[in-house]
């Protein structure tokens, strides 16, 4: 459970920098667009058809922004991801019990029950009916990510 709410949390970090990057590229595009394609028709006659149509295309960009879902997902897995990251420092606050043997099977299953409670009340509670499509490529990241936080940690092996 520790490993895949870990996971998650990478993942969210990494959906949240793409979303992120491709609303400041709409952005950009947008800026760059309306403030020199006026002047560049101007100065560059000889392609008289690029200028019309990057003014339109930021145009159509423009009117189709607000709808885009890049803004809006990248303030949901920010939320998503800081929740994510706090209960997943309660699951490894109690991981040291679990791996010493100090808890009997009926209080692991309740742990586990309890922290899946928290994952998906937080969950709910920032994604509010939104649905993310999955990015086979940031999970793979996110799963490398996970391998190499678990191995900086919690290394198996004798290092005494």
């Amino acid at each position: 459970m520790l490993v895949e709410a870990r996971v998650h949390v990478f993942y969210l970090h990494h959906y949240g920098a793409a979303s992120e990057w491709r609303d400041n590229a709409v952005n950009i595009f947008l800026a760059v667009t309306s403030s020199s394609s006026i002047a560049a028709w101007a100065i560059w006659r000889e392609f008289v058809w690029v200028w019309p149509a990057l003014i339109a295309g930021s145009q159509a960009v423009s009117a189709v922004k607000p709808f885009l879902p890049y803004n809006q997902q990248r303030k949901i897995v920010v939320s998503l991801s800081d929740a994510f990251q706090s209960i997943c420092l309660q699951i490894e606050h109690r991981w040291y019990e679990v791996s010493e043997g100090l808890l009997l099977d009926q209080q692991i299953h309740e742990e586990i029950i309890k922290f899946r409670g928290l994952l998906l009340e937080a969950e709910r509670k920032f994604m509010d009916g939104t649905i993310l499509p999955r990015k086979s490529k940031m999970m793979d990241l996110a799963e490398a990510d996970a391998l190499n936080y678990f191995a900086t940690y919690y290394p198996v092996g004798d290092s005494q």
